[in-house]
């Protein structure tokens, strides 16, 4: 996986939260983006360089 934002492939990891997870919900640990894997594309929730 890839992040859409950085392009990093070393940084990717599932997003955690204190109610759960999605298994679908990834986040990127070099820019902090977060988007949902779709079985045709990714959608991007956030990206913090830009917010």
């Amino acid at each position: 996986m890839k992040c859409p934002v950085c392009c990093s492939t070393t940084g990717i990891g599932i997003d955690m939260h204190s109610d759960g997870y999605a298994d679908n919900l990834l986040e990127c640990s070099d820019c902090e983006a977060v988007w949902l894997v779709t079985a045709e594309d990714g959608i991007l929730l956030l990206d913090k360089k830009v917010a």
